[in-house]
């Protein structure tokens, strides 16, 4: 009798969990992952229009949870954190597509906070700027990629403006702001 219980509440189960692979036009694998309750649930995994493998990580109750992992094409990191009931939670670090850290920071319920690092390709510091619930406050420091301290705008409390330069130290950018959120030109 113990059996045919165990039986029972073990074909319920995956009765209950299917699971799910979509594709693209051109018949590729797009995601996998299982469903249950009509939901996204457990592992799952996303890929590139072309094969490769673009993230995975885990659903709960249709909601990303827990650790996700995403990845360039060529199969290096891309970036690494945490969510919780679909938001992302916790730090966050980003990668180059050579391997070297672009950046670090923190997210509460998906909102940017406290100082995230930017770094260049090279791995030298680039920026480092100051969050407060998911609004931008200061720009510390801005740097190109030999160490030269660069301009960094006149963004004070959220209002100002935020110089972009690439790694030689040319502008690329002047983005303002206004209550630490872009204003859009």
């Amino acid at each position: 009798m113990n059996k045919i219980i165990k039986l029972f509440f073990l074909s319920l189960i995956f009765i209950s969990c299917s699971v799910h692979k979509e594709y693209y036009f051109n018949g590729n694998l797009k995601e996998k992952g299982n469903i249950s309750d009509n939901r996204k649930s457990g592992k799952w995994k996303t890929y590139y229009e072309s094969g490769e493998l673009k993230g995975v990580g885990n659903f709960h109750k249709g909601e990303e949870n827990g650790e996700w992992k995403y990845y360039y094409k060529n199969g290096q990191i891309r970036q690494i954190g945490k969510f919780k009931d679909g938001k992302q939670d916790g730090k966050w670090i980003f990668f180059h597509p050579n391997g070297n850290r672009q950046g670090i920071g923190v997210l509460v319920k998906g909102k940017r906070i406290g100082k995230w690092q930017w770094y260049h390709e090279n791995g030298n510091p680039f920026t480092e700027r100051l969050w407060e619930n998911g609004s931008l406050k200061e720009i510390i420091f801005s740097y190109d990629g030999s160490g030269n301290e660069l301009d960094k705008g006149t963004l004070k409390n959220g209002n100002g403006s935020m110089k972009l330069y690439d790694i030689d130290g040319k502008l690329l950018d002047v983005i303002n702001y206004r209550n630490g959120h872009i204003v859009k030109k």
